[in-house]
């Protein structure tokens, strides 16, 4: 269904007919056209006669934003879900075209209706974008279960203060996390006791994974580094070479982040990975 008539705004005078009978019905409900039409003239002052009243009805009806039942009106809840989603949609990429323009080190960003990818220079430049991306997504939501399948895990040596306060946060809006990591050099154990400290769940697995995944609410995403990088970033956690690590996360690179809006592929990973646990 197209939208071919503007978001009401309920806080103000409608802009035309078409937005009052909208605005009328979301707060009473249902209505017949009589009734609407002089809920009109009351609440707006509206001028607007009582043919060009119904003509809006009718081209709301005709689209699907209004069902009829039994000469009575009312908004299809089933437009209004297409109309979230459909803000969901912009709010999420214009999030990733408009404001990533202001973030280091993005080199290149596509977005469709429900899939984005993104490339930047270097794989701390995609962490930091990561890190954003799911921090401004789960504060507005509650009870997530949030899967992470990694190769290796360096983040919290980087932000231990702040990865902290981060988690504890969202665990109190309910979201749960679950870590499975094949690395298990000894900076790796200190990062899997720093997060089993405060409840969230983690595991060391034996499997290698072509690249790294995550997974919340209905988002699957992947990050897709170069085998070289992650040949170096391996070499200086089993060494300990914090300072080596540090140099190879920021060295110039092109490291790919594929954000997938998909409840089915979402929930199908997530449920691979709690198998685990």
């Amino acid at each position: 269904m197209a939208f071919n008539i503007l978001i009401p705004d309920i806080d103000n005078k409608p802009k035309n007919t078409k937005d009052a009978v909208i605005n009328v019905l979301t707060y009473e409900w249902p209505l017949t056209l009589r009734q609407i039409y002089y809920r009109i003239k009351k609440r707006y002052g509206y001028s607007s006669s009582y043919q060009s009243v119904y003509k809006a009805v009718k081209e709301l009806k005709e689209s699907q934003v209004l069902l009829k039942n039994e000469k009575k009106y009312e908004v299809n809840v089933g437009w209004i879900k297409k109309l979230q989603s459909f803000t969901d949609i912009v709010e999420t990429n214009y999030y990733a075209t408009e404001k990533l323009q202001n973030i280091s080190g993005l080199k290149d960003s596509k977005a469709s209706q429900d899939l984005i990818i993104l490339t930047f220079e270097t794989l701390f430049d995609a962490e930091k974008y990561l890190y954003y991306f799911m921090k401004t997504e789960l504060l507005k939501k509650k009870n997530q279960t949030i899967c992470f399948q990694l190769t290796n895990e360096w983040r919290p040596l980087f932000y231990l203060r702040a990865e902290y306060n981060y988690y504890k946060k969202l665990q109190k809006l309910g979201h749960q996390f679950y870590f499975l990591c094949s690395g298990s050099t000894q900076l790796e154990k200190k990062y899997k006791e720093f997060y089993l400290s405060f409840g969230t769940n983690y595991k060391t697995v034996k499997s290698e994974y072509p690249n790294e995944t995550i997974s919340f609410s209905n988002h699957f995403i992947q990050i897709f580094i170069p085998e070289s990088l992650k040949s170096r970033i391996k070499k200086h956690l089993k060494n300990g070479d914090v300072l080596a690590l540090l140099k190879t996360l920021e060295q110039k690179s092109s490291i790919k982040l594929v954000i997938n809006k998909d409840k089915e592929l979402a929930e199908s990973f997530k449920k691979q990975v709690l198998k685990k646990f």
